[in-house]
């Protein structure tokens, strides 16, 4: 048994594939880029989900708490506050920080002086950073879903936010990283319909947010 179990092939030595999240059964997709393995689904882990008006960490874009969590949740995943975002990847996975983000995009070609750029949506345009990141086609961005070709096969998808109220399902992507900017705030990447970049910007703790893990 121990000789079968050393000649076993790990699974993530190919340049994608899925594998199951065995708190709840979902199977996800995951790439590789470079030396890093990514989710290539947005997170929809979800053992318990916040109302629109409450504060307690995971919320459906959309769901207002009663029937079921509907399109949004299955294409999109959920929406996570800081703190839940930092504890609700899957065993062997975690939030990626603000250096693993800049690895994937220093991967991909960004221009040096351009990584640390803050609040630009244009960050790494010239590049094309967000477009070879983000899913292509109108059918889960709304137009003009710029530059996009997803040769990366990250498939980045604009789940929007959940703020005051929820904003921007459909036109923008914005994931958090394990990066604090100061006790409120945490370092963000945002994704845009009408850009080609990959925005470089700062949430609150408390806003809702897409999630991608990236293998430990």
């Amino acid at each position: 048994m121990l000789l079968f179990a050393a000649c076993e092939k790990d699974p993530f030595e190919a340049s994608s594939g899925t594998f199951t999240d065995e708190r709840d059964g979902r199977e996800y997709k995951w790439v590789k880029i470079g030396d890093q393995i990514w989710m290539a689904e947005n997170l929809a882990y979800v053992p318990y989900v916040c109302a629109p008006d409450s504060q307690c960490g995971i919320w459906i874009y959309g769901y207002n708490g009663e029937g079921s969590y509907g399109t949004n949740y299955h294409t999109y995943g959920a929406l996570y506050d800081f703190e839940t975002a930092m504890e609700v990847c899957p065993e062997g996975w975690h939030l990626p920080s603000d250096e693993e983000w800049m690895e994937l995009e220093r991967f991909l070609g960004m221009e040096e002086d351009a990584l640390y750029d803050m609040d630009n949506l244009f960050r790494g345009q010239v590049s094309g950073i967000g477009g070879k990141l983000k899913e292509t086609g109108l059918t889960y961005w709304k137009a003009p879903n710029e530059g996009a070709t997803n040769e990366t096969g990250f498939s980045a998808l604009p789940g929007g936010g959940k703020y005051n109220r929820y904003l921007s399902i459909k036109e923008v992507g914005c994931f958090w990283t394990s990066t604090k900017q100061d006790s409120n705030e945490a370092i963000t990447r945002i994704y845009s319909s009408n850009h080609g970049g990959s925005g470089r910007y700062t949430n609150n703790l408390r806003d809702g947010l897409s999630v991608r893990c990236v293998k430990n």
